[in-house]
């Protein structure tokens, strides 16, 4: 019977390890607007599995989800078959629509990944199509200023800024949800924030953490995603992906941001003009060779946070797209940790233009925002004119002094501030700003 404290002892070692899981998994968080719609959906969704399709929505529920049925509906909404398939498509389509198999998602679940997909696939037939065309000389972007950063570091603020600048051109929410829709503005900007207002209705904690909107400037994600779905329901399995194994990997995103060039191309031809393009994306970090090589004039601009800060906000956006179409429970210890490993990786890899970037710290862009536009414009010989330093102030005095706050905590994910510390340690040695 000597073995049987070292029983006891394993035995608790496992409890005490499933104790510390549980106390990371956590409820979804639903408004009552979200759940009801879930509850009258319901239905639809078990005659969707059992193979009957309620009109308008039915084949939206169906599950697990199909990728060669989404681009057989891609094909038959578009009238083109055309895929252009290269290093990443259709491999990180497929990654992602096997990782949203794995879990259990909400009837408005179903409908929010399939939507996500189908039109990220029907979008990718059209700009296929249209980019066999010759590019366009007066339409091509020039020294575009791309703002990149971990996120949650002002990428957002920074970027609404600039695209206060009349001699600036962001691209809008409704124009990289539909880069070749042929509609009116005003119906396309009208369907579109009306789309956005009512996922703000059923996920009303989302606008504490990314303002929407049909016309504000919006990052680049939308756009590279028709080559690969870094989209609400599907960035987070990918990052999963990316840490499975001992290191972390990053395919190659070489045609997406080749296609994003065309499609700004696309919205610079619809509008007759070639302003110069502001962008922001932060998973331009771990793809800032991509992103030169298709822009090799780029004007980069680097935000910088205390990652200890960044990143429990990074978290708590992804909770908040598994709260959107998820049952839970939610695995906030694996949301720390995979976003830490990613996030840690991606800053080591851009850390190779480190010199060539103009540096903000999100402490001085929040306590002087006008200042830092004008580091940022005197960096790359740009001026600010009067007019634009007007929009800014005008733009800044509206911007309320409070608002909900946005609560999140290193502890919460797991995290604690030492393994962040080191996991950025490269990072943290190189930057060149005040954290």
């Amino acid at each position: 019977m000597w073995w049987w404290p070292y029983a006891i002892a394993a035995a608790a070692v496992a409890y005490m390890a499933t104790r510390t899981r549980d106390k990371y998994r956590v409820p979804v968080r639903q408004s009552w607007t979200l759940r009801l719609l879930n509850a009258l959906l319901k239905p639809s969704c078990w005659l969707a599995d059992v193979g009957i399709c309620v009109p308008r929505v039915g084949k939206m529920l169906r599950w697990p989800l199909s990728l060669p049925a989404l681009m057989a509906e891609a094909e038959r909404r578009t009238k083109l078959d055309d895929w252009a398939r290269d290093a990443s498509f259709p491999g990180l389509y497929e990654i992602a629509v096997a990782r949203l198999n794995e879990t259990t998602p909400t009837p408005v679940g179903r409908l929010i990944a399939f939507d996500h997909l189908l039109r990220r696939l029907v979008t990718r037939l059209q700009v296929i199509q249209r980019a066999k065309e010759a590019p366009d000389p007066r339409f091509i972007p020039r020294a575009p200023l791309v703002v990149m950063g971990l996120p949650r570091t002002g990428t957002t603020f920074l970027h609404r800024l600039l695209a206060l600048d009349p001699d600036n051109r962001c691209p809008e929410t409704h124009e990289l949800l539909d880069p070749l829709s042929e509609r009116p503005l005003e119906k396309r900007v009208a369907y579109w924030d009306s789309k956005l207002h009512l996922m703000k209705r059923l996920v009303p904690h989302l606008e504490d953490i990314h303002e929407l909107g049909a016309r504000e400037a919006e990052e680049c994600l939308l756009a590279l995603s028709v080559d690969v779905p870094l989209l609400p329901p599907t960035f987070r399995h990918l990052v999963r992906h990316c840490v499975a194994g001992n290191e972390v990997t990053f395919p190659p995103l070489t045609r997406a941001y080749s296609l994003y060039k065309r499609q700004l191309e696309f919205l610079a031809a619809r509008r007759g003009t070639n302003e110069r393009w502001a962008l922001k994306c932060p998973i331009h970090l771990p793809y800032v060779t991509d992103l030169r090589d298709a822009f090799p004039d780029a004007r980069i601009v680097w935000t910088h946070r205390d990652p200890g800060e960044a990143l429990p906000s990074l978290c708590s956006m992804f909770r908040t797209f598994a709260d959107m179409g998820e049952t839970g429970p939610v695995d906030l210890e694996a949301i720390g940790r995979e976003q830490l490993a990613f996030w840690a990786a991606s800053t080591d890899r851009a850390l190779s233009v480190n010199d060539a970037c103009c540096h903000v710290a999100y402490a001085d862009l929040v306590r002087d925002p006008r200042a830092a536009v004008r580091q940022v414009y005197g960096a790359f010989g740009v001026t600010v004119s009067p007019a634009f330093d007007r929009a800014m102030a005008e733009y800044l005095q509206g911007v309320p002094t409070t608002r909900r706050v946005h609560a999140y905590s290193l502890s919460e994910y797991g995290l604690v501030d030492g393994d962040v510390r080191a996991a950025f340690g490269r990072y943290l040695d190189a930057v060149p700003v005040d954290l």
